[in-house]
């Protein structure tokens, strides 16, 4: 019998604490009228919002304050410790995670994009990244918080139709696509795998995923199971940047402690 690994459970505890903490900040700005959005709580809302007057006046506000902060704070953690954000933390991360394993659950074989196609779809957050970067700069950063989900979602109980459609559209392809918002559109895993190359380039080590290969047989388990399509039978560390640290790998493999945290050479 398998010896549960305690990083999961960890893992899964961070996940709903944020989504909890999320929820309640939502419901209290619907029940109680906070003065706040849920975009107060987004580490990217300070792009979205662009250097515009409301950008400016937000900042003091305590809440957004600290948010602008915590963003800092991801994206140079993101250097030497990855994309842990994407998976312990973000709320959109987990509701996905989770809508997909919901419908999911009794599929005996689980289909991936070919990895071909998966490299070339994951540089449209790139794009993304650059739209909004010169959008914000412009000042014009409306045009894109009119398609942002999470804007959506912070508007309730009004509606913001097209970021509303936009989530619809995430949660209804994440139910055969997992992960879609992460891998594809996400402009702040852009911004997240940028610092991490940041990192590589001044020659930070960076916490990864490591294949120990002595004890590997090279089944695919972990490669099939990785929420991000990434193959990492490829090499002993996984350098992929799209990768989030959640552990799925290990979880699925067979033969325990053949992929463990490790800090790269």
């Amino acid at each position: 019998m398998r010896i549960k690994n305690p990083v999961h459970t960890l893992r899964f505890i961070v996940q709903l604490l944020f989504l909890l903490i999320s929820m309640l900040f939502l419901a209290g700005i619907i029940v109680c009228g906070l003065p706040y959005t849920i975009h107060n709580l987004c580490p990217y809302s300070a792009v979205c919002f662009g250097f515009s007057k409301n950008f400016l006046c937000s900042l003091n506000s305590s809440a957004f304050g600290l948010t602008i902060a915590f963003s800092f704070l991801i994206l140079v953690l993101a250097i030497f410790f990855g994309r842990l954000f994407c998976s312990f933390i973000c709320p959109l991360g987990t509701i996905q995670e989770y809508i997909f394993a919901l419908f999911n659950k009794k599929s005996k074989k689980k289909k991936q994009v070919p990895h071909y196609l998966e490299r070339r779809f994951s540089l449209v957050k790139y794009g993304v990244l650059a739209v909004t970067a010169i959008l914000a700069i412009a000042g014009i950063s409306y045009i894109y918080i009119r398609f942002c989900p999470i804007y959506a979602i912070s508007l309730l109980p009004y509606i913001a139709v097209l970021g509303l459609i936009l989530a619809l559209l995430i949660i209804i392809v994440g139910i055969f696509i997992e992960r879609f918002w992460c891998r594809y559109l996400c402009p702040y895993a852009a911004l997240l795998n940028l610092f991490q190359y940041l990192g590589k380039v001044v020659g930070f080590p960076r916490l990864k995923i490591h294949r120990n290969l002595e004890r590997c047989n090279d089944c695919g388990f972990c490669s099939l199971n990785c929420p991000m399509n990434i193959d990492l039978t490829e090499e002993e560390y996984v350098n992929n940047l799209d990768c989030i640290l959640c552990f799925r790998c290990s979880k699925k493999c067979p033969k325990p402690d053949t992929l463990v945290w490790k800090k790269d050479k």
